[in-house]
């Protein structure tokens, strides 16, 4: 299967391998892949894996565990000869047993909250066991509102399963899988089929903070794409039907992306870091992301309960970014308050006063005196600072 279908990473539901079996899976993987699995620790059955090629290099995070699903947590990252990082994203593989699904919900809603907080792409796979094929199923729709409220999407449509119902999921974050085919085994084999998906690692990509993918584009670039076009003549024509009309425009398409490829290739550039202002913390960032994924909701379900909630923690972090720069100059001051040069410096950068190096030594006064003025300066300026 992986070797017909030229796969980098395939995610393995229901493996029914027992604590300290490897048999199965140092048999299933082909010259040049590894795997990582997670077996159920006591009962028959169940049992999640992945293998994936070597090229990737592959962490597994042991943070999470479920009573109501199985999971494993990897984190892929791909990096280039100098071991920058270039590819970065999690892989979660999920396998849900048949059966209640109160628990399920909560503890699922937990661990997506987890993890969109940590990490800006992911994608999650396996075998759910919701029919999300059918609008009248409870657990179906509950799961799909619960997919909307927190902003990912599912990307598999049509069966997945012998009987019909769509099974099998890939629920993204961050990155659009393309190509997605659901391809049915022998029953000798699995009674679910195999789905597959492409992730363009040029979209990837932009997660490395300080690298990302662009073209150079020089005046003289113009003129170099014309005299590299090869001769057009014989698809500039009227097609008749309109299969040739999709045909002539993919040719055209492509030979313009490889003559552009050829000029002006694709190359990582590096990005510069942005430097965040040092009161902007863990805390004040966490609040940020809340406000932000409230937004989303809101925008997404029009939803006054969400417009409200979203609201409400706007105005939390506000307040919580101007504590914690308060608290931040509080401690500068207290630790400078023997260096008039620093308190004086600290004042005329908050108050947008320019002064010169020789103002600055000229100046001597008490820390009592500076806490006064900076009070002062502080309740006058409040809105600037």
């Amino acid at each position: 299967m992986i070797t017909d279908n030229s796969l980098d990473v395939i995610c393995l539901t229901e493996t029914w391998l027992k604590p300290n079996d490897y048999f199965g899976l140092n048999e299933s993987c082909p010259p040049g892949y590894c795997y990582k699995n997670k077996c159920r620790p006591v009962g028959r059955g169940g049992g999640v894996a992945t293998i994936y090629r070597e090229i990737l290099n592959v962490t597994q995070k042991t943070k999470y565990r479920f009573n109501s699903f199985e999971i494993l947590v990897l984190n892929v990252t791909l990096s280039d000869i100098s071991k920058k990082s270039l590819l970065s994203l999690a892989l979660a593989t999920v396998y849900r047993p048949p059966g209640p699904y109160v628990d399920f919900l909560k503890e699922f809603a937990d661990f997506l909250s987890d993890l969109l907080v940590n990490v800006d792409k992911a994608l999650i796979v396996g075998d759910f066991n919701i029919h999300v094929d059918n609008t009248n199923d409870a657990l179906g729709a509950a799961f799909t509102d619960l997919l909307n409220s927190f902003g990912v999407k599912q990307n598999v449509t049509g069966p997945t399963h012998r009987l019909n119902h769509t099974l099998d999921l890939i629920i993204s974050h961050g990155i659009n899988p393309t190509d997605i085919e659901i391809l049915p085994q022998c029953d000798d084999i699995t009674d679910h089929y195999l789905v597959t998906c492409v992730l363009h690692t040029a979209d990837i990509c932009q997660i490395a903070p300080r690298y990302r993918l662009d073209r150079t584009i020089l005046p003289t670039t113009k003129d170099k794409f014309t005299n590299k076009l090869p001769d057009l003549s014989h698809l500039l024509i009227v097609p008749k039907h309109t299969n040739d009309l999709e045909k002539i425009t993919s040719s055209m398409c492509t030979t313009f992306t490889s003559t552009l490829d050829t000029v002006a290739p694709m190359r990582l550039k590096k990005v510069r870091e942005k430097n965040t202002v040092p009161w902007y913390n863990n805390i004040t960032h966490a609040i940020k992301r809340e406000t932000r994924n409230l937004e989303r909701k809101w925008r997404q379900t029009r939803l006054e309960v969400f417009r409200i909630a979203w609201k409400d923690s706007s105005s939390r972090y506000r307040k919580t970014l101007k504590a914690a720069r308060a608290e931040h100059l509080h401690k500068l001051i207290e630790n400078n308050q023997n260096n008039p040069r620093f308190l004086f410096s600290t004042v005329a950068r908050l108050t947008n006063k320019q002064t010169s190096p020789e103002q600055n030594i000229s100046l001597q006064f008490s820390s009592d005196d500076f806490m006064n003025f900076f009070t002062e300066k502080s309740k006058a300026s409040e809105i600037q600072l």
